[in-house]
């Protein structure tokens, strides 16, 4: 299971030229599903609320996530994507496009069709994941259900490659 993180270490090498980070990213990616409270987006990354802070806080300063007040609970902090935000997320995704297909070049074209179809099989793996964990909404622009203590484990290693390597904002 060191590929997944080695491909997440090519994903970060990636989104480095974007001057992002894989955290960063992932942030980006699952807010352009929807706007979410800061709490859920911590636990589908598997952090604590102080580490997402730290991640938000510099998104907020490049003006690529906006916080802002549940209009239903004034004590959460709502996450949105800025459309800077949702730039630099397709310039992110094109990035780790491009250090994947560096690799892929270095196979035989139907080795390549079939790590992409790999990977494809393990993103719908990951998803069925998240959706066990979270819920159907969790990929949804409706209510998100709040996170259980089971949900703020850490993510396994193919779900921390899962946004670094999936160029669907959609799907992540």
């Amino acid at each position: 299971m060191r590929a997944a993180a080695r491909l997440a270490k090519v994903a970060g090498t990636a989104l480095a030229e974007g001057e992002l980070t894989l955290p960063q990213y992932r942030v980006l990616v699952f807010l352009s599903v929807r706007s979410r409270p800061a709490t859920h987006v911590a636990a589908l990354l598997g952090v604590s609320a102080s580490s997402m802070t730290s991640v938000v806080d510099g998104l907020v300063a490049r003006s690529l996530v906006s916080r802002s007040a549940d209009p239903t609970d004034r004590r959460r902090v709502m996450l949105s994507l800025t459309s800077e935000g949702t730039r630099t997320m397709h310039l992110g995704d094109e990035l780790v496009g491009s250090g994947l297909n560096r690799l892929l070049q270095r196979l035989e074209p139907a080795q390549a069709e079939q790590a992409l179809v790999g990977l494809e099989l393990l993103n719908q793996a990951m998803e069925a994941s998240l959706e066990e964990r979270f819920g159907p909404q969790f990929n949804e622009s409706g209510s998100f259900p709040p996170p259980s203590s089971s949900s703020a484990t850490a993510l396994s290693a193919p779900d921390t490659a899962e946004a670094g390597l999936n160029s669907s904002p959609d799907h992540s």
